[in-house]
């Protein structure tokens, strides 16, 4: 690599933009041109899939997920609660459409909620459950008690490539030092958490976001922290900070792709994978040992 994103605290940088705290909404933010941690993910994939997601001018903009809307739904509760109202609304039980005063009570509450995001009663049960074992943690408690703003836009242009580019922090203390990010998951204990940190690169998101920050408002956060809230009951919580190993490797990857964007656009080509015919081989987890022998196969349950 020619360059790097630097982990050193007391490493010099030059502060390319002076943008911060942007007054974006979230829509908004996904909407602006720059480039994102989101594009870097599509970028890895292959510059095909960025072309289609970003430059086609044909493109269809894709429905948020059931995940998604989720995902959204826990950081506006727990992070932005002032804001649940006017932006949420739970729908009433027992409402059938199919009779008249059904019907009656629902146009009622369609005028009621103008505006906000409808989720169904055991959505926001949930939604709710996942606030209170966040707060309920001490370490995630702490974190969020400390002075901070949430859903800060920053921008910033990478002055090798020329190309501007975003961030935007769940949670940024006012001093600009930690970065705290909420994840919703399936699995937040340390093996799982490291199944994600691969399957999302949420590496590359630490790095990305630290980096970010130094060159929009000239203050390296010193940690990258997430708290992860699992989904189903306990809701279990845990906290993680970054290692400088993890960090410095998103760093690389984040690096790497940003250059492949920048020679693509210069270039209008955008490649998908080989055009030829590769020889493709078992997954590393399907090889034999070193021994000889074959990896055990899956325990089935019998009944």
């Amino acid at each position: 690599m020619r360059r790097r994103i630097v982990n050193a605290p007391d490493a010099v940088v030059s502060c390319v933009s002076s943008r911060f705290h942007l007054p974006l909404e979230n829509a908004d933010y996904h909407r602006h041109r720059a480039v994102s941690k989101s594009h870097l993910d599509l970028v890895a994939r292959s510059p095909l899939h960025y072309w289609a997601r970003y430059v086609d001018p044909n493109r269809i903009e894709p429905e948020p997920t059931p995940a998604m809307l989720l995902g959204t739904a826990v950081h506006t509760h727990i992070l932005e609660l002032d804001q649940w109202d006017q932006r949420y609304i739970a729908a009433p039980d027992g409402v059938d459409r199919r009779t008249k005063a059904g019907k009656e009570a629902w146009a009622a509450f369609e005028a009621e909620s103008a505006g906000r995001t409808v989720i169904s009663r055991t959505d926001a049960e949930q939604v709710m459950a996942m606030g209170r074992a966040v707060h309920g943690h001490p370490a995630a408690a702490y974190l969020l008690g400390l002075k901070g703003k949430a859903e800060t836009t920053h921008i910033w242009t990478d002055e090798a490539t020329g190309l501007e580019c975003k961030c935007r922090p769940d949670w940024l203390t006012d001093d600009g030092q930690l970065v705290v990010d909420l994840k919703t998951t399936e699995d937040a204990s340390p093996a799982g958490f490291r199944k994600s940190i691969a399957n999302f690169r949420y590496h590359v998101q630490a790095a990305w976001y630290l980096h970010g920050l130094e060159q929009a408002t000239c203050t390296r956060p010193e940690q990258f922290i997430f708290i992860c809230v699992e989904k189903k009951p306990p809701h279990a919580v845990a906290v993680y900070a970054a290692s400088a190993e993890m960090v410095g490797a998103g760093g690389e990857q984040a690096l790497r792709d940003l250059e492949v964007l920048a020679t693509c656009k210069a270039a209008n080509s955008w490649p998908g994978y080989s055009d030829g015919v590769d020889v493709i081989d078992l997954p590393p987890w399907m090889r034999p040992r070193a021994d000889g022998s074959m990896p055990a196969p899956a325990e089935i349950e019998t009944f």
